[in-house]
C-alpha cells in the first residue's frame, strides 16, 4: 500500500509567512522561524519515507503556482495547492493525490516538533481502519495532520471556519455527517504567535530523539530567549 504525505508550505519571498508571529516578533525573526520550521518538516517527512521503506512518499503542497525555487523545495516532488481558501486547497491536494495513492496524509509546518513515529502511527491507523479518517488535533482547536483512505467530498472541507478554536470540531461534524468516522492521535501544539514559542521549546527539549533540523531550531529558540527576550 502506497501513501502520500503532503507537506503544506509557502515560499518565503513569494508569499507572506507567519504573519501573526511577525506581528509579535517582527518580520525578520518570523521568517527565520519559518525557514527553520520548514527544514524540520522536511527532515521529518524524509525520515517517515525512509522508515516506511518508501511506502509513504512526501510531496510539497506549495501555495504558489511557481513556487519551489529554493533548494529545500526540490527535495520532494511538488504540487500546487490551487486557489481559494484553505478548505478548497485541502480538498484540491487530497483529491489530487488520492488519484495515484492508496491513502493520503497532509501536514503543515506549524508543528516542527513532530516525531516521525507519530506520522507512521497515523498511517497504521489508516491501514487498520480504512473507512475512517485520522486527525492530529492541535491545542488551539485546529489540526496538524489529516489522513484518509477514502474520498472526501469538497463540502466537508469548505464548510469549516479555519483558524478558530472550533475548526476540528466543525470538520469532524462534517465528516461524520458523511458517515466517515474520525480517529484522533495525540494532541500537539502549533506556533501561531510568540506565546507559542515557549511551548514549542519545551516540547523540543522533552523529545528524546531530535532530528538535526529540530536541534537547530531548538538552539535558535534558546538564543532568542536568552539574547532577545522574545518570549
Amino acid at each position: 500500500m502506497n501513501g502520500a504525505l503532503a507537506v503544506f508550505a509557502k515560499t518565503p519571498g513569494l508569499s507572506p509567512v507567519k504573519t501573526r508571529l511577525a506581528a509579535d516578533v517582527g518580520a525578520r525573526l518570523a521568517e527565520k522561524f519559518y525557514r527553520l520550521s520548514l527544514a524540520a518538516a522536511e527532515e521529518v517527512a524524509a525520515r517517515v519515507r525512509d522508515l516506511s521503506e518508501g511506502a509513504i512518499r512526501p510531496v510539497w503542497a506549495l501555495a504558489e503556482r511557481n513556487g519551489g525555487g529554493e533548494g529545500s523545495r526540490k527535495s520532494f516532488p511538488s504540487i500546487w495547492t490551487g486557489d481559494g481558501d484553505l478548505g478548497k486547497r485541502l480538498h484540491s491536494v487530497y483529491s489530487s493525490l488520492f488519484k495515484n495513492h492508496d491513502y493520503v496524509m497532509m501536514m503543515g509546518t506549524d508543528s516542527p516538533q513532530l516525531e516521525p513515529s507519530l506520522i507512521l502511527e497515523a498511517g497504521r491507523i489508516i491501514f487498520e481502519n480504512p473507512e475512517s479518517c485520522v486527525v492530529g488535533p492541535s491545542h488551539d482547536g485546529g489540526f496538524y495532520l489529516f489522513g484518509g483512505k477514502i474520498p472526501i467530498p469538497e463540502s466537508a472541507w469548505t464548510g469549516v471556519a479555519y483558524s478558530t478554536n472550533s475548526t476540528l470540531r466543525e470538520l469532524a461534524r462534517n465528516l461524520e455527517s458523511q458517515n466517515i468516522p474520525v480517529r484522533l492521535i495525540s494532541e500537539q501544539g502549533d506556533v501561531d504567535s510568540a506565546r507559542d514559542l515557549k511551548t514549542l521549546m519545551n516540547a523540543l527539549e522533552a523529545s528524546p530523539d531530535l532530528l538535526p533540523a529540530q536541534r537547530r531550531l531548538l538552539a535558535w529558540l534558546r538564543a532568542c530567549k536568552e539574547t532577545l527576550g522574545t518570549f
